[in-house]
């Protein structure tokens, strides 16, 4: 696929050069989209500013511009220029909007463009740097899996991160949408926590608790920006528990007194990030409100706009979207929701590390081997399975992007299982691909 070389000696070099092309090859095909889009709604944002407008250019230039706000962007780039104006606009977080309004301000600031036009670029700009950053992550994280392993020796970071890349999210990780800043969060957080529990396992217990904590700051930082973030809590979960049974059977010691004490902190900045909006949400709708004037979900026991918000507004809930008209949007997932699924039970089945520097199959795998392995996978497992019960199934292909076992398993299975993983890396190519023409007609899937 790509030369051994350069693949060796100029591995980040090669991914820049990959990624470049890639995203050309996306944007021209999102730019050579037929048509204004089969849904207009679009062309109703209020996209003015002062020097330099979007409405003031000719309807050929607007039209390329308005390709990359379709679907979730259009409540992005409002929720960005405008705050929260609507109670449904509160599903999409404060996270991306909020980033992107920071950027556009520096951008409006400089003179750069003005305020219509900002909000878009700033959004982009965003979103292609986040990706090209969660490479670089997979990356670290496939060489902490791989045993400490050089990518000279193992092949398999450098395949996980090329197959990130060509991840099936395609062109929602470029356009005005929370998947790539999630999925560098995300990265970020399980890279920190791979290297806590190598530093705890190395007696060093400073270090390892300081890389856990961050792993729960990159993670409850990822919940910001999109609510499933929160189903890495398992992740601490597991390693929770994991040092419990240590301390049940070996005894307690500063060592495991630290690691369990960082492990819960780390847990609890993930359920921090899932608290932010919704007391920021709480303080707009339900603060100092007489009874009258407060939405019902003011009064639930726990008061959640976004459980509100994905109930009322979208539908979302077990079950409800198995409908038969919805038939075809689960047969779009099933290759994600497969490779999810196969591959976290395949490792939870029989946990190991990710090497193939030498083979592990005959080894006894260690208890870190397992914990690591199964704490990063079962999130993977769980977003699958809510993704076929409870939500807007199609949705799983960019989902799938914030979650690294997968590539990383992908990869270290592309000698053993070759005609499985040339079917999925087929896949995956094919489908960003009509994905980023669809997207530019405002057709689904979304």
């Amino acid at each position: 696929m790509i030369h051994a070389r350069l693949q060796q000696k100029r591995p980040f070099v090669t991914l820049f050069l990959v990624f470049v092309l890639w995203k050309a090859i996306l944007i021209l095909i999102t730019l050579g989209s037929p048509g204004v889009g089969y849904d207009t709604s679009t062309s109703l944002l209020p996209l003015q500013g002062h020097s330099w407008t979007l409405q003031t250019l000719p309807p050929a230039f607007q039209s390329q511009w308005l390709r990359w706000v379709r679907w979730d962007a259009i409540y992005f780039t409002h929720i960005a220029e405008h705050g929260h104006v609507y109670e449904q606009e509160w599903a999409f977080g404060v996270g991306f909007s909020t980033a992107t309004s920071w950027i556009a301000n520096i951008l409006s600031a400089w003179a750069v463009v003005d305020e219509s036009a900002s909000t878009i670029i700033a959004a982009m700009l965003l979103s292609h740097t986040a990706h090209l950053l969660s490479v670089v992550q997979l990356f670290f994280l496939g060489h902490l899996l791989s045993d400490g392993a050089s990518h000279t020796q193992s092949p398999i970071p450098f395949r996980a991160a090329l197959l990130h890349i060509l991840s099936p999210a395609g062109i929602f990780l470029s356009s005005p949408n929370a998947e790539s800043t999630f999925a560098f969060l995300s990265m970020s957080g399980c890279v920190a926590y791979v290297y806590a529990v190598h530093r705890f396992h190395r007696s060093q217990p400073l270090a390892g608790s300081l890389a856990m904590i961050a792993a729960g700051l990159a993670l409850g930082a990822a919940t910001i920006f999109r609510s499933n973030g929160l189903l890495a809590g398992l992740t601490f979960l597991v390693e929770a528990f994991s040092v419990l049974f240590s301390i049940a059977t070996q005894g307690l010691s500063a060592l495991r007194l630290l690691r369990l004490v960082s492990t819960i902190v780390g847990g609890s900045l993930i359920a921090v990030g899932l608290a932010i909006p919704q007391v920021m949400a709480f303080q707009d709708y339900c603060a100092h409100r007489p009874n009258d004037l407060r939405r019902e979900w003011c009064n639930r026991t726990i008061p959640s706009i976004f459980t509100w918000v994905q109930d009322h507004y979208w539908n979302v809930g077990l079950f409800r979207y198995w409908t038969l008209s919805n038939l075809p949007l689960f047969l779009l997932a099933a290759p994600a929701l497969f490779i999810l699924s196969y591959s976290a039970l395949d490792l939870m089945y029989a946990p190991r590390l990710l090497s193939t520097v030498k083979p592990r199959s005959s080894e006894k795998v260690s208890l870190r081997d397992k914990t690591t392995v199964v704490a990063l996978a079962l999130p993977q497992l769980l977003i699958a399975i809510l993704a076929l019960t409870s939500y807007h199934v199609q949705i799983i292909t960019r989902l799938s992007s914030g979650y690294p076992l997968w590539y990383i398993w992908l990869a270290s299975q592309m000698e053993s299982r070759a005609q499985m993983t040339q079917i999925t890396i087929r896949w995956m190519v094919v489908y960003a691909l009509l994905q980023a023409g669809l997207y530019a007609g405002f057709l689904p899937p979304a």
